[in-house]
């Protein structure tokens, strides 16, 4: 399939989920949860949902699990607003870009911070 209808059912896959999760989803273990990003496969078998969640390791753990709970109702709800043959597999993963992102942040500023130390000290 085109690259461009991958990802443009990718997107709207996303946009389903986080409407799912905000409307219909009554499961108290799903913490403050933002979908980030869709990766559906070329031939549409399996959609890697990215997500973070406010909070720490606790909530990722019991949102994980929540997610498990869910994954065949949030796949069932979603499959009745997009019409395709055979609805990809949901495969949520915890999306690390936002965290990593922080730590490059701080090892740059902690260089920087050298950096100027080292031009005073001289």
């Amino acid at each position: 399939m085109s690259e461009l209808r991958v990802n443009r059912l990718a997107e709207q896959i996303k946009k389903e989920i986080t409407y799912v999760l905000a409307t219909k989803v009554k499961n108290h273990d799903l913490g403050f949860v933002t979908v980030t990003e869709v990766a559906l496969t070329g031939d549409y078998s399996q959609a890697k949902v990215f997500y973070t969640v406010l909070g720490g390791e606790r909530e990722k753990e019991k949102t994980k699990e929540a997610f498990k709970k869910i994954k065949g109702f949030v796949k069932s709800e979603v499959a009745k607003k997009i019409k395709i043959r055979k609805f990809p597999e949901l495969i949520f993963q915890y999306d690390t870009t936002a965290e990593y992102a922080l730590h490059i942040e701080s090892l740059i500023a902690s260089v920087s911070k050298k950096e100027k130390d080292e031009e005073k000290n001289n």
